[in-house]
């Protein structure tokens, strides 16, 4: 037994020695290569226009928990009708190439019916029942990407978190907002194969893209040097490492590149505004959050206006009044 418990000891103590070795040798790596091939600070500048949208604000997670089923037309039509400066959805395809805004590939409706959008057609996927938003009585049912484009304001965010590590499906989604004519205010949550995949649609159509890196490395410190060295012009950093430190925000800062949060899923609205104003400050750009009502209160407070939405054309969206701040209504 005693002989047992030593080589065991042993064994554990070597592979500690492996494990932090590789470990580090995997962080040395992943600062001292560039995945892309570009040195860092050699990184174009982006000629796309921001002057009509929000420098910082609230990005509605899924468009919110505002009574209606997240990522659904009606989630975010009262997010925009409480002036959020970012909406925040997840797109993926359907077996028939079709992409449709699903957080999940497998989807239970309010029959009790379930299936995976990646085995299902569009037809199939959208006779799914969501049932209604709070107050209303006709049910909300799986949107595609275009038709949830199409009921986006042109001076807020929109942050597209593209699940599916797939180059054609990086594809499809670029297309589609090259069909739109939406490049200059999408961010394109992406991983490995999907960020080349958008760049070159991009390319073709004459455009630039905002590329937020996706692709999480196991350090903060990595993920943040493979997001400079790549050129992305976003970050999405997870509550699950804490909040930024000075160390994380300064390089990101000094190559440009806007900070998004994930998540905050508070409801009380002073926790919020405490929680908003601690991130702002440490210069994150974009706080993603579930409860919008309390967390658009929270930032009114510290002096972050909503947006009034503006839509080019015919949208099916109204809002009842221009959002603002209880304080001044």
């Amino acid at each position: 037994m005693t002989c047992s418990w030593s080589r065991a000891k042993s064994l554990q103590a070597t592979w500690r020695f492996y494990g932090a070795a590789l470990a580090g040798m995997t962080l040395w790596l992943g600062c001292a290569s560039s995945p892309s091939g570009v040195a860092p600070g050699s990184c174009e500048v982006s000629n796309l226009q921001t002057a009509d949208l929000p420098e910082q604000g609230i990005s509605a997670h899924r468009g919110g928990q505002l009574g209606c089923p997240v990522n659904t037309n009606g989630a975010f039509q009262r997010a925009i009708c409480l002036g959020v400066h970012q909406i925040e959805l997840d797109v993926r395809s359907t077996a028939d190439a079709v992409l449709v805004v699903s957080h999940d590939d497998r989807v239970t409706d309010e029959q009790g019916r379930t299936l995976r959008i990646s085995e299902s057609t569009l037809a199939q996927v959208q006779s799914l029942q969501l049932g209604p938003c709070a107050g209303e009585e006709a049910g909300q049912r799986i949107p595609t990407f275009e038709e949830a484009l199409a009921v986006m304001p042109h001076n807020i965010w929109i942050n597209v978190d593209i699940k599916q590590n797939n180059p054609l499906v990086g594809r499809l989604v670029a297309e589609t907002v090259a069909k739109a004519q939406r490049f200059n205010q999408i961010i394109f949550g992406a991983r490995d194969d999907t960020d080349p995949a958008v760049r070159r649609v991009a390319g073709k159509a004459e455009e630039e893209s905002w590329v937020a890196n996706m692709s999480r490395e196991i350090f903060r410190s990595q993920y943040v040097d493979t997001t400079i060295n790549s050129c992305d012009e976003f970050i999405q950093l997870s509550f699950l490492r804490g909040r930024p430190s000075v160390e994380t925000m300064d390089p990101l800062k000094q190559a440009g590149i806007r900070v998004n949060y994930s998540w905050l899923g508070d409801e009380d609205e002073s926790e919020l505004r405490q929680d908003l104003g601690d991130l702002f400050a440490r210069g994150v750009d974009f706080v993603l959050v579930d409860h919008v009502g309390q967390s658009m209160e929270g930032a009114c407070a510290l002096g972050i206006t909503p947006v009034v939405p503006h839509w080019n054309g015919t949208s099916p969206f109204t809002c009842s009044e221009p959002p603002r701040c209880a304080l001044a209504r």
